[in-house]
């Protein structure tokens, strides 16, 4: 197999890996964002600064979740648009 050749298929692989590690991370987002909703509806209305602190922590982690999965598809797509030109 000719370097080219093995360049593709590790493209391919981190490809789907990355596919793999969104949708992963899909499915825990989907049940974190559950739970975190359910915790924030618990603390609803509360004036405490902490529980404030708490729901801008469940927000933000949501927020990084997101971008995280985001990010492996840009780099899934783009793996597969090199090894596809390759």
């Amino acid at each position: 197999m000719s370097d080219v050749q093995r360049l593709k298929v590790e493209l391919y692989q981190l490809m789907a890996d990355a596919q793999q590690g969104a949708g992963s991370l899909g499915g825990f987002k989907q049940k974190f964002g559950q739970t975190s909703a359910h915790v924030q509806a618990l603390i609803a209305g509360s004036a405490t600064g902490a529980d404030r602190d708490i729901s801008e922590l469940l927000d933000a982690a949501a927020r990084s979740l997101q971008q995280a999965m985001d990010s492996l598809q840009i780099a899934a797509q783009g793996c597969r648009s090199y090894a596809d030109q390759i």
